[in-house]
């Protein structure tokens, strides 16, 4: 059965002492996107594209706040749901990496805390668990920031929670983003999900964002320059390969389902070698 998700993501080059500018931006390419590909349902924006990803204290604001309200009103004008990247969100003394998330008549529907902030450049508290949303017609989201990409529990509990597809606002402006592309690649492919990665436009102008199928195939990739993707999922076909099969061969995710073994290696107190052979001198996480 077809469930289609028209997605539109929007690489953006933020400036980080504009949020104004920004945020002009973002509601630029959104009217951009809507004019070309009216049947667009979900839009994805880098993470911290709002505020810039170099001034934490100065940018955080509450949520809700004034960028959450811009961002409410956008997703009310254009009827969609909206993920604005993330920003940083004041929550009493702690600051967090935050993506919210908006439906169509602009309400806040969910709001996901970075689990992994890159230690230890990236010093904003980290989140505890991870969040989904319904899109009423197309299916279940998963929502992941960036670094978060590199732990394979957390897109394995967005799956264990019924996402479909996982969008994952990124700010890579360093040398590792063809790794990053791999790993979005390897998630698709071991979850059997649609991968959705948006990156920024930084310093180094990384960008590369990409959308990814349940077999680890890129349906769309974006190069170093601001870059819109439109493309229409359709997340019954993630049921489909997972039925039947990546290749009409393998069920990774039928098969963790199924099999009745668990593992003990995260539950409360336990050690393993690994986590003795971070303890050494001078080893910051």
């Amino acid at each position: 059965m077809n469930r289609l998700l028209g997605i539109g993501v929007c690489q953006l080059q933020p400036e980080s002492n504009d949020t104004q500018k920004n945020m002009e931006s973002l509601a630029r390419q959104i009217e951009v996107m809507r004019n070309y590909s009216p049947w667009i349902k979900l839009v994805c924006a880098p993470e911290l594209s709002l505020q810039g990803p170099y001034r934490m204290a100065a940018s955080a604001q509450t949520i809700p706040g004034p960028i959450t309200e811009f961002c409410s009103g956008l997703a009310r004008k254009h009827g969609i749901y909206l993920i604005p990247g993330s920003l940083y969100e004041q929550a009493g003394k702690l600051i967090y990496n935050t993506a919210p998330v908006f439906d169509p008549q602009g309400k806040m529907v969910a709001r996901y805390r970075k689990m992994y902030p890159w230690r230890p450049y990236e010093t904003t508290a980290s989140g505890s668990e991870t969040v989904v949303f319904d899109i009423k017609g197309s299916g279940r989201v998963g929502v992941c920031i960036c670094y978060d990409l590199w732990f394979p529990e957390v897109i394995r509990d967005l799956v264990w929670k019924g996402a479909q597809a996982i969008v994952v606002p990124t700010f890579t402006s360093t040398q590792d983003r063809n790794q990053e592309i791999i790993l979005c690649r390897a998630a698709a492919i071991s979850n059997q999900c649609y991968v959705i990665s948006i990156n920024a436009l930084g310093r180094d102008a990384k960008g590369q964002s990409l959308i990814v199928d349940p077999e680890g195939n890129i349906l769309q990739q974006a190069g170093q320059l601001p870059e819109n993707l439109m493309a229409m999922l359709d997340l019954g076909h993630v049921d489909q390969v997972r039925k039947y099969g990546t290749c009409g061969v393998s069920r990774p995710v039928a098969s963790f389902l199924h099999e009745a073994h668990r593992f003990p290696y995260q539950e409360a107190g336990a050690r393993t070698p690994l986590a003795d052979t971070l303890n050494m001198k001078g080893v910051k996480p």
